[in-house]
């Protein structure tokens, strides 16, 4: 199970991670009040949809040159014009397909000095029966062309659930991407308090890109996606509760009725 981005933050924010002040709106009559709400003086409005590349992404209904799911504006004005243009309009990534996915939410946040961006996640590793840290100095962009292409800036660490996140390991973390010294603690304790996050949760993966390191040396999440152990769900009713399933495919809706795993494929298999 899926989440969408102002309620991964807003998870994290419960965890004691920093993370940028925002509003989710449903209508662009509410995008004025939304944005006077935050300190500004720059807002981003945001596409909810559960799919990567929203910056990226382009509208269905406009032109080529239109602006993406992601956009910075300078005044509530421009918040409002924003909205109106991308609430119930169809935005298409490439990791929605060709199809897109309608935008019904939107979230306005607070802007963000950005100076420095990193990748970090968390990931339940079934090889070695632990939980993966995987960090890198690259954040903002995919992690698998990362991967492919600079390996080596890809940093791992894996905790043994029975001992936990220690600080050695926070450190190596730190060390291994880059991080700043006068920034380090901070990292180190987004980690340890991630990791809380991730085990309370049952979360099979957390990530975090970017993470932010500002001009002052404050770290920041600005962006976070959520996966849930489906199968620990029942222990989680305030989780089940954010489920938008207008996110999600009919017939594994039907599905999940039934406690059915089902996997929706190409073609006629199933």
């Amino acid at each position: 199970m899926n989440i969408h981005e102002h309620q991964a933050k807003a998870l994290l924010k419960s965890y004691g991670l920093p993370i940028a002040d925002g509003v989710a709106i449903f209508s662009a009559k509410d995008a004025e009040t939304a944005a006077k709400s935050l300190p500004g003086p720059l807002y981003v409005v945001k596409s909810q949809i559960h799919a990567g590349g929203r910056g990226k992404g382009r509208f269905k209904e406009l032109g080529p040159d239109a602006k993406g799911g992601v956009r910075p504006a300078k005044t509530p004005g421009e918040v409002v014009s924003n909205a109106t243009e991308m609430l119930g309009r169809t935005l298409v990534t490439k990791q929605t397909g060709p199809a897109g996915k309608v935008v019904n939410r939107l979230y306005i946040e607070d802007g963000a000095d950005i100076q420095k961006e990193y990748y970090l996640s968390v990931v339940t590793d079934r090889a070695s029966q632990k939980v993966a840290f995987i960090a890198s100095s690259e954040g903002g962009i995919d992690i698998e062309e990362v991967a492919h292409a600079t390996p080596e800036k890809i940093v791992k660490v894996f905790v043994d659930p029975l001992v936990g996140f220690t600080q050695a390991q926070g450190e190596e973390l730190a060390k291994g991407i880059g991080m700043p010294a006068d920034s380090q603690a901070q990292f180190i304790d987004i980690c340890q308090k991630l990791y809380k996050c991730y085990m309370d949760t049952d979360a099979s993966l957390v990530e975090i890109n970017p993470l932010n390191r500002d001009s002052k040396g404050k770290v920041m999440a600005l962006d976070s996606k959520f996966n849930f152990d489906s199968n620990a769900l029942f222990r989680h009713p305030e989780i089940v509760a954010l489920r938008d399933l207008d996110e999600e495919d009919p017939a594994e809706i039907e599905a999940s009725k039934f406690d059915l795993a089902y996997i929706s494929l190409d073609g006629n298999i199933g």
